[in-house]
């Protein structure tokens, strides 16, 4: 978001706000707020308190975060707040503002995505007044919710905005952080819990490292997110760190993240940049399982179950079938052209928030 956050920051009719939560505020997950620090200015930071990787802790937290964001969006009383995606902090977010009375604008709606995740995002769209999604398809799924076309815009979607602007880190840089060697594929695992699943993400991830071991290839591992199975992720890939071949990150800040994508033989796993950013870069994504299952993807994806040798398959599909690297190379982008944040703002700069935006009507 931050060719969206920078324009916002610098129109002189605005003023940004950032709130921060969740992952960036966790030591386990990398306290990422230090590279949202590098160039924003930060309102408020909300520890969610979240306890470890089950259900019931996954759901507390999204309580506190609630409770918490209620007192933090009270005392900052914004004229409307902005938020993106599907995560739970992002429906607790939604409905502390509903309660307060500030209009919601929500980016990245619309979206087909699997899990516990789709459901979170469609409820996120009924309560937000202003809707900004990713493609046309995803736009025409709001209007079938039931809401007004005059609040639906789309805009594309804001991941691709830095890739586009060529904002990622040089070849000298990411082989100099990773240790990896260029003139080698690599290979990018990336894989969060299946939240309808939870119990089975260590077993599943195991299938995926096994597969990416066998292929004897270097690979950079990177930490899953905070969802609830998150624990078992990190067991598997506990099991595997020692190994010569594998690189195990907490996180990457996104411009190293990106230019490893673009050195990156193929992507695996199951995170939504395997889908929305590769098309860019045009590189093989190898999508597993259910967690994006029926999102919007280009030509460069290969789907699998959490089976080895499916994963091993689509593996050697991606890096070695001449046709199909062909097909990558050619692939288009359906999220758009890279210029989301500044459609957002566009449209942000000259809202009227009246009794027109806020009183909300069922279409049908």
């Amino acid at each position: 978001m931050k060719p969206m956050l920078r324009l916002l920051r610098d129109d002189d009719s605005l003023e940004l706000q950032l709130i921060v939560t969740d992952q960036h505020v966790s030591d386990k997950f990398g306290r990422t707020i230090a590279e949202v620090e590098q160039e924003f200015s930060v309102a408020a930071a909300v520890d969610m308190e979240q306890e470890d990787d089950r259900a019931v802790s996954r759901s507390r937290a999204i309580g506190v975060c609630m409770t918490k964001m209620s007192d933090v969006l009270a005392d900052l009383d914004p004229d409307i707040c902005v938020l993106y995606g599907d995560r739970g902090e992002v429906m607790a977010t939604a409905m502390a503002a509903t309660n307060l009375g500030i209009p919601i604008a929500h980016i990245q709606g619309g979206d087909i995505s699997g899990s516990i995740d789709e459901q979170v995002r469609h409820a996120v769209t009924k309560l937000s007044h202003l809707h900004f999604p990713s493609t046309d398809e995803s736009a025409e799924r709001i209007l079938r919710m039931g809401e007004e076309p005059r609040r639906v815009h789309t805009v594309g979607d804001n991941h691709i905005d830095l890739i586009v602007a060529g904002e990622y880190a040089g070849a000298e840089a990411v082989v100099e952080e990773l240790g990896i060697d260029p003139e080698k594929p690599v290979i990018v695992v990336l894989q969060h819990p299946e939240t309808t699943a939870p119990a089975e993400s260590y077993g599943q991830m195991v299938e995926t490292l096994a597969a990416v071991a066998a292929t004897g290839h270097q690979a950079v591992v990177i930490h899953p997110c905070s969802d609830q199975g998150h624990e078992g992720i990190l067991r598997a890939i506990g099991e595997y760190a020692d190994q010569p071949q594998f690189r195990v990150r907490i996180n990457l800040d996104a411009p190293l993240f990106w230019g490893l994508l673009r050195l990156a033989g193929v992507m695996v796993g199951n995170s939504s940049a395997g889908l929305i950013e590769t098309p860019s870069l045009r590189l093989p994504a190898v999508n597993i399982g259910r967690r994006q299952e029926g999102r919007l993807h280009a030509e460069n994806v290969i789907h699998a179950a959490h089976d080895r040798d499916r994963i091993g398959a689509a593996i050697d599909r991606a890096l070695n079938d001449r046709s199909f690297r062909r097909q990558v190379a050619e692939c288009a982008q359906p999220y758009g052209d890279g210029r989301a944040g500044e459609r957002i703002v566009s449209v942000l700069r000259d809202l009227e928030i009246d009794e027109r935006l806020m009183v909300k009507r069922m279409t049908y």
